[in-house]
C-alpha cells in the first residue's frame, strides 16, 4: 500500500468589489499523476471555494477511472451544501460503473469538495495496462438570490422584506417608500421621524399612502428651503385620518408647524385645503396610535420668494416710483418727491432712497418722509436788504423776495435785470434764470442831499452847510491835505500829499518812504463838515497807496501827474453825509470850458488861520493862455514853473479868492447840467501865492484810464 496522500485543492477567495485587481473565478482540478495513470492507495481531497453571491459549477473533460459495480474500488465522490452529489467510476461506454459524462455538478452555496479515492490496484481485469485518471474544470457562477427558492439557507425567513435586488455576486434589499432597511439588511420598518425635504417643490405622503398607513407611527417632515423662500403645502384627495366626533383629533394627528408656531392640527376626512406658512421652515408631525384602518393623506408643498407689506408713503408729497401690486424677497422700490420737497429719514437729509425686500419678509429700512424744501436765510445785501413778496413771508419752496438797496445812496445792479428771486426746488434763491448770484449795491455819485444851488460871489470862502460836499475827505500825512471819496472805500488826493515836493518824505537814510510805508501814517477822515465832529467819527485805516508814475517829488518846479490813490481798509457806509464823487465822461470836454464854474471845498487856511469848519469857494475855469502869460516871470526857486496838457487854472488874480494851504488833494467839481450830477474834473495842486492867483489843478479827465485800472470801478 501507498502511503495516504492528503491533497488540497485550490482555495479561492473573493467577493464583488472595487478592486482594480480581478480575482481569480476559475480554475482545473486533476487526479495526481494526471496524464499518467494514477497512484494506487490514493485519496485526495479539493475543497473549492468562490466569494459569497456565486455558486461553484464543475465538469469533467477527460474522466478514466477503474469501473466496479456502485464504483467500490476506485471513484470520485462529490458534496456540496452538505449532500451527496453523487459517486462516479469507469470510462464512458463501459458496462459497470458510472461515469460522470457530460454533466454539469452546481452547488447551491457557494463552496464544492471533491474526493477521489483509488485502491491497491490500478489495472483493467488483471492487466497492466494503467487508468489515467480525470480533468476537471470548475467555475464561479453568479447566483440570483432574488429567484423564487433560492432562500440561502444561513438566513430564516425572507431573503427581503419588501424589495430584493440582484447583482453580480450578490444582492441588495429596499424598502417601499415611508420605510427604513433595519441594521438586518432584510427587514423593513416605518421611520419617519427625521425626513427633510430641500428641494424648492416636492411630495410628502403618509406611509403606505393611499393604503392605510402603519400603527404607532412618529414622523416628522422637515421642508428646510433657503432664506427669503415661502413655502406652500396643498393638501390632495383623498385625506383621510381617524377622528373623532366629540373629541377633535384624539387619536390620530397631522399637525403644521412653522418656525415653531403652529398653524394647525388637523384630522378626519375634510382636506384643509391650500395653506400658506410665509416660512421657509416648516414642520408636519404625523403621529398615530396602535389601530386604525385610515387612508392617510399626501401634500404637494411648492415655494415662492417671500412677501412683504406693500409700501405706503408717510405723506402725499411721497412718489414711488414703479409701484407693483406685489413685492417679493429681493424686490425693491424706490422713493422720492414732488419738485420741491427733499427725502428725510429721521432728522437725515437723504440725496436718494431704496429699500429692499429681506428675507424674513420685512423692508432693510423704514419709508422716509418728504419735507419741504428750505432755501434758509437769503443772502444778505450789502448795503441793502431783501422783502417777502410771496404770502407766508417764509424761506420755504415757491417763496419769493425782492432785493432793494439803500436809496438814495446805493442804487441796485443786477446781473440779469431781476431783483426778484424765488426759492427753488434744489434749496437756493434763484432768479429768473436759475442763477443764485445776488445783485450788487453800487455808491450812487454826485448826489447830494443839499446840493449848492446858488453861484456865490467871489468874494472868499464860505462855510459849507452839512450834506452840501459829502465826498470831502480830511486826510494828515506829512501835513494837513484833503481829497475826495470815489466809490466807497477810494479816495481821490494829489500824489504831492504822499510825497509832498519838500523832504518830509525822506528817511533818516536818504530813501523815501515806502507806499507801503506811508499808508501806515496816513490818517483819514469822513463824514462831517466840523473838525471836531470829523475826528470823532475816527480815522479811517488804510490798505494801500497808489501814486502816478509820471510824478516826480524831487522836482519842485513839475507837479505834472500830481494825482494818488487811497485804498481804506473797509468800504465806508454812504449816507447823506458820506457821499462820492463822480468821475468825468472821457468824451465830454465841456466842463473845461473858459469860465465853466466850479467849487473846490477843504479844511485848509484862511486867513493865516486852520478852519475849523469845511469851507468851499466857487471858482471859474481860467484860459489856458491867460494861465500861462500869468505865469511867465514868476520862477519857484529861480526856475520857472511847468504848465502841462495834464494840467488847468481856475480862479482870478484879482479878486483874492482861491483855494490854500491844506486844500492840497481836495477836488475841484462841477455840475453836470443834464444829470445834475457833480463831477470831479480837477484835484488842488500847485499855486504860486494864495487868494490873489490862479490856482493849478490836476486834470482828472486825462487819467481815468489809470484811475479805472487801479479801483476797477
Amino acid at each position: 500500500m501507498l502511503p495516504l496522500l492528503l491533497l488540497w485543492g485550490s482555495l479561492l477567495f473573493g467577493v464583488v468589489s472595487s478592486s482594480p485587481t480581478p480575482r481569480k473565478l476559475f480554475g482545473e482540478i486533476t487526479s495526481p499523476n494526471y496524464p499518467k495513470p494514477y497512484p494506487n492507495n490514493n485519496i485526495s481531497t479539493w475543497d473549492i471555494t468562490v466569494p459569497k453571491g456565486f455558486v461553484v459549477k464543475l465538469n469533467f473533460w477527460q474522466f478514466d477511472l477503474e469501473p466496479s459495480e456502485s464504483c467500490l474500488y476506485d471513484y470520485v465522490k462529490i458534496t456540496a451544501d452538505k449532500k451527496d452529489l453523487g459517486r462516479y467510476c469507469g470510462q464512458l461506454g463501459s458496462a459497470t460503473g458510472n461515469h460522470p459524462g457530460v454533466r454539469e455538478f452546481v452547488s447551491k452555496g457557494n463552496q464544492m469538495r471533491m474526493m477521489f479515492h483509488s485502491d491497491f490496484s490500478n489495472e483493467e481485469n488483471g492487466t497492466l495496462i494503467p487508468y489515467k485518471g480525470f480533468l476537471a474544470y470548475y467555475q464561479a457562477v453568479d447566483l440570483d438570490e432574488c429567484a423564487h427558492g433560492n432562500a440561502l439557507e444561513e438566513y430564516e425567513g425572507p431573503l427581503c422584506q419588501h424589495l430584493c435586488h440582484n447583482y453580480v455576486g450578490g444582492y441588495i434589499c429596499s424598502c417601499r417608500p415611508g420605510y427604513q432597511l433595519q441594521s438586518d439588511h432584510h427587514s423593513c420598518r416605518v421611520e419617519c421621524s427625521s425626513e427633510l425635504f430641500t428641494e424648492t417643490s416636492g411630495y410628502l405622503l403618509s406611509p403606505e399612502y393611499p393604503l392605510p398607513y402603519p400603527e404607532e407611527l412618529r414622523c416628522n417632515y422637515s421642508i428646510r428651503l433657503d432664506r427669503g423662500l415661502a413655502i406652500t403645502l396643498k393638501f390632495l384627495e383623498p385625506f383621510d385620518i381617524d377622528d373623532h366626533q366629540q373629541v377633535h383629533c384624539p387619536y390620530d394627528q397631522l399637525k403644521i408647524q412653522a418656525r415653531g408656531r403652529q398653524i394647525g392640527e388637523f384630522c378626519g376626512k375634510v382636506s384643509p385645503g391650500s395653506i400658506e406658512t410665509n416660512s421657509n421652515a416648516v414642520d408636519v408631525l404625523f403621529f398615530t396610535d396602535e389601530s386604525g384602518f385610515s387612508h392617510g393623506w399626501r401634500i404637494h408643498y411648492s415655494s415662492e420668494r417671500i412677501r412683504c407689506p406693500q409700501p405706503v408713503p408717510r405723506d402725499q408729497f411721497t412718489l414711488i416710483k414703479d409701484l407693483q401690486p406685489l413685492y417679493r424677497f429681493r424686490d425693491y422700490f424706490i422713493v422720492s418727491c414732488q419738485t420741491g420737497y427733499e427725502l428725510m429719514e429721521g432728522d437725515q437729509k437723504l440725496a436718494s432712497f431704496t429699500a429692499v425686500c429681506q428675507d424674513d419678509g420685512t423692508w432693510h429700512r423704514p419709508m422716509p418722509r418728504c419735507k419741504i424744501v428750505s432755501c434758509g436765510d437769503p443772502k444778505n445785501l450789502t448795503n441793502g436788504a431783501f422783502n417777502y413778496v410771496s404770502e407766508h413771508g417764509n424761506n420755504y419752496y415757491q417763496s419769493v423776495i425782492t432785493y432793494r438797496c439803500k436809496e438814495p445812496y446805493y442804487r441796485i445792479v443786477t446781473n440779469r435785470g431781476s431783483d426778484t428771486y424765488n426759492c427753488s426746488a434744489q434749496g437756493s434763491w434763484t432768479d429768473q434764470d436759475g442763477h443764485e448770484d445776488i445783485p450788487v449795491c453800487l455808491p450812487v455819485c454826485g448826489k447830494p442831499d443839499k446840493p449848492i444851488t446858488g453861484i456865490q460871489r467871489i468874494i472868499g470862502g464860505s462855510t459849507a452847510p452839512p450834506g452840501s460836499f459829502p465826498w470831502q475827505a480830511k486826510t494828515h500825512i506829512f501835513g494837513l491835505g484833503g481829497g475826495a471819496l470815489l466809490g466807497d472805500r477810494w479816495i481821490l488826493t494829489a500824489a504831492h500829499t504822499i510825497y509832498p515836493k519838500k523832504d518830509s518824505s525822506v528817511t533818516e537814510t536818504g530813501g523815501r518812504m515806502s507806499l507801503a510805508e506811508v499808508a501806515k501814517k496816513i490818517e483819514v477822515f469822513l463824514g462831517h463838515t466840523e473838525v471836531n465832529k470829523i475826528h470823532e467819527l475816527g480815522n479811517h485805516p488804510v490798505r494801500s497807496v497808489s501814486v502816478h508814475d509820471d510824478y516826480d517829488p524831487d522836482d519842485e518846479n513839475n507837479f505834472n501827474g500830481d494825482i494818488a490813490l487811497i485804498e481804506l481798509q473797509d468800504p465806508v457806509p454812504l449816507g447823506p453825509n458820506l457821499l462820492p464823487i463822480c468821475l468825468p465822461d472821457a468824451s465830454n470836454s465841456t466842463f473845461y470850458a473858459n469860465g465853466y464854474m466850479g467849487y473846490v471845498s477843504g479844511f485848509g487856511v484862511e486867513k493865516n488861520v486852520l478852519a475849523d469848519r469845511l469851507k468851499y469857494v466857487s471858482l471859474p475855469m481860467g484860459d489856458q493862455s491867460s494861465c500861462k502869460k500869468w505865469l511867465q516871470g514868476k520862477e519857484v526857486s529861480g526856475k520857472p514853473m511847468m504848465f502841462s496838457e495834464n494840467m488847468f487854472c481856475a480862479g482870478s488874480p484879482s479878486v483874492g479868492k482861491d483855494t490854500c494851504q491844506g486844500d492840497s488833494g481836495s477836488v475841484f467839481t462841477v455840475q453836470d447840467s443834464e444829470s445834475e450830477r457833480w463831477i470831479a474834473t480837477g484835484i488842488v495842486s500847485w499855486g504860486i501865492g494864495c487868494h490873489k492867483s490862479y490856482g493849478f489843478y490836476t486834470k482828472v479827465i486825462n487819467y481815468l484810464d489809470w484811475i479805472k485800472n487801479i479801483t476797477g470801478m
